[in-house]
């Protein structure tokens, strides 16, 4: 496939061709600065034979040529900014030309002015080495020695023409000549061992670039969610999966990491004062909903520079630990059963036998007791199995409004509640979880029977508010179950959730841990949040459906 190179494409043939090093990333803007010299040089120049301001004696020899060349050498100096501007003709044209050109007036103005004692013979350097930023090798050592050469014969040519006998100027120009082969020699040396180092460093920063590029694909392809947060608790890289643990925010690059995970910011800010730079976990609820573990780790070797956080997912180990304890409850409610329900049998066929014979009013009220009571255990051991044999839920994806709309429509009449006792609010409509439709139905049967039976002493007082959708910068869906009642006390919100627990006599203590277990088992959590405004809330918190 045609089109840029890639980093790896650049390290293979960089090895192949050693660009020539320049001081700048574009050649063209050292060009440019050279023609604008150029420019002020040739104008200083003229202009000081105009004003007379001629300090050095400039054209004492020749002061019609030197005015000519000055004049030429100005009109030039704006072409070659024009060209230089539009970058017509080729760098490497210009770069010779117009060098050729400047090295031949400057000679013309020292032949002009009388020769290098006027001592404008040292700008012949700058010329010489500027070849070396489009052509560099031994380009600019011949051309720094024809130029020597040039400067030595026009002043044995002055010395003719002025009858000299004085070898100080000859001398001179030998030396400045000689200068001018140090300084391109001196040049070509740099040059090289600059393009060399240029070269190396461009290898390094591919090598680099690819290193970086792997790194992030690995880090892309990890099923673990990876941040790499700031000291400033800026976001500099995110992978797919833990943008998908954090809710799919989104414009997250160069943002605060509070503005998306509060919660996991907070255990950062403890983790950098206390305990960094040891790596240390943290379970945490992220936006109240999603159970995350989070890993700090220092990056580098300075403190509080750099965090990675590796983030998992505790669901999918939640849900294996709680097929493991169904699976040792099963096992448990069978020997129970069993052991138990074989004397129970014999204790109510027993008491069934006596209730035919002729008791008096007292041993009647004993037989009913045992009866009662032998009914409630046979009901507490069904409840048991029942949730011991559906430890592998069969989960269906699930519109949430469409469902609850036909769960509610047949709570109430069973209930004998009227409509406007209970309002549904989803948003958005189409939220969809996965969950056992049995499952759910018996999760919010009990709940919504526990509102009945314990919010208020008259049905009709009874309000239940059902809200759910999902929360902002998070990934599950919330549904929440709140009544009007009069709300649980503190020091028994601790055992709600606890097998056997009941406040009512009649009741078996099964049905919120039976909840609970249900929605632990299809990947989701029960939880009671307690209300300010009193009432009660059970909240369920649904793993989104994978799309």
């Amino acid at each position: 496939m045609s089109g840029a190179r890639t980093p790896l494409e650049e390290s293979t043939l960089g090895h192949k061709h050693i660009a020539p090093f320049f001081l700048h990333d574009d050649p063209w803007n050292l060009l440019r600065l050279y023609h604008v010299y150029r420019l002020a040089l040739a104008g200083l120049l003229l202009l000081s034979v105009v004003t007379n301001h001629n300090a050095i004696k400039l054209g004492t020899y020749d002061p019609y040529l030197f005015s000519w060349l000055g004049t030429i050498y100005l009109i030039v100096a704006i072409i070659s900014n024009l060209s230089s501007y539009f970058e017509w003709p080729d760098l490497p044209i210009q770069g010779v030309v117009y060098v050729v050109f400047d090295i031949a007036i400057l000679l013309g103005l020292l032949y002009s002015s009388g020769g290098v004692n006027v001592g404008l013979g040292v700008l012949l350097v700058i010329p010489v080495l500027i070849p070396y930023l489009c052509l560099p090798g031994h380009y600019s050592i011949l051309l720094a020695a024809v130029t020597g050469i040039c400067l030595i014969s026009m002043e044995l040519v002055l010395a003719s023409d002025l009858q000299k006998t004085d070898s100080s100027s000859l001398t001179h120009s030998g030396i400045l000549a000689g200068f001018i082969l140090l300084a391109s020699w001196l040049g070509n040396r740099w040059i090289h061992k600059a393009s060399e180092m240029a070269s190396l460093a461009q290898r390094r920063g591919v090598d680099l670039a690819n290193l970086s590029q792997l790194n992030q694909s690995i880090l892309d392809r990890l099923e673990s969610g990876i941040v790499v947060v700031e000291h400033t608790g800026v976001i500099r890289h995110m992978n797919a999966a833990a943008w998908d643990l954090l809710g799919n925010p989104g414009n997250w690059r160069s943002k605060p990491l509070s503005v998306f995970a509060p919660e996991l910011n907070h255990h950062l800010q403890h983790w950098l004062e206390k305990i960094s730079p040891r790596p240390a976990s943290f379970d945490i609820r992220h936006q109240h909903t999603t159970e995350l573990r989070a890993r700090f780790t220092q990056m580098g070797s300075h403190a509080r520079q750099t965090t990675l956080i590796s983030i998992e997912d505790t669901s999918e180990q939640r849900e294996k630990l709680q097929g493991v304890k169904l699976a040792s409850l099963g096992q448990l409610t069978a020997s129970i059963a069993h052991e138990i329900r074989n004397p129970l049998g014999a204790i109510s066929h027993a008491a069934q036998l006596m209730g035919e014979s002729r008791l008096d009013a007292a041993d009647k009220r004993l037989l009913q007791i045992i009866q009662s009571n032998a009914k409630r255990m046979n009901i507490t051991i069904e409840s048991v199995l029942n949730l011991s044999r559906k430890k592998h839920p069969k989960r269906e994806r699930l519109v949430l409004k469409p469902w609850l709309n036909e769960f509610l429509r047949d709570f109430l009449i069973q209930s004998q509640l009227q409509r406007e006792q209970i309002s549904l609010f989803i948003e958005p409509a189409d939220t969809t979880i996965e969950f056992d439709p049995a499952h759910l139905h018996q999760v919010m049967w009990n709940l919504c029977r526990n509102a009945l039976k314990y919010a208020h002493d008259t049905p009709s007082k009874l309000h239940l508010d059902i809200q759910g959708g999902t929360p902002t910068h998070t990934r599950d869906v919330m549904l929440n179950i709140i009544d009007n009642g009069r709300g649980i006390p503190e020091d028994l919100r601790q055992r709600l959730f606890e097998p056997f627990f009941t406040t009512s006599t009649k009741g078996t203590g099964l049905g919120l841990f039976m909840s609970r277990e249900l929605c632990l088992s299809n990947g989701a959590s029960l939880e009671y949040v307690a209300l300010p405004t009193g009432g009660s809330c059970f909240r369920i918190i649904f793993s989104r459906a994978h799309r």
